[in-house]
């Protein structure tokens, strides 16, 4: 393994890490929400991410910055995992 493979391992390992913390705290933060109440708080939590992915753009102005494009919508799938998934259970539950 060379020096850019370890790095991007890494910066893969700590953004899985950032997302398993963030989908296990909103997991515990849904235990004192009210199940009927539930959809509404994964509804809005989904429009404040994808409102903000779509307010964000390339630092440059570059509307073609395809790395920066690359994430945000890598970000948006993820989000849309974890949420679909906590609605999941929230239905089966």
């Amino acid at each position: 393994m060379n020096a850019l493979e370890k790095n991007v391992a890494v910066a893969r390992g700590e953004a899985l890490a950032a997302s398993l913390l963030a989908s296990a705290a909103l997991q515990g933060l849904f235990m004192f929400v009210p199940p009927q109440n539930r959809k509404e708080v994964l509804a809005k939590i989904n429009a404040f991410v994808d409102d903000t992915l779509n307010h964000s753009g390339p630092g440059k102005g570059d509307a073609d910055d395809e790395p920066s494009t690359l994430m945000r919508e890598t970000a948006r799938f993820q989000v849309t995992q974890h949420l679909d998934a906590m609605a999941r259970m929230f239905r089966e539950g």
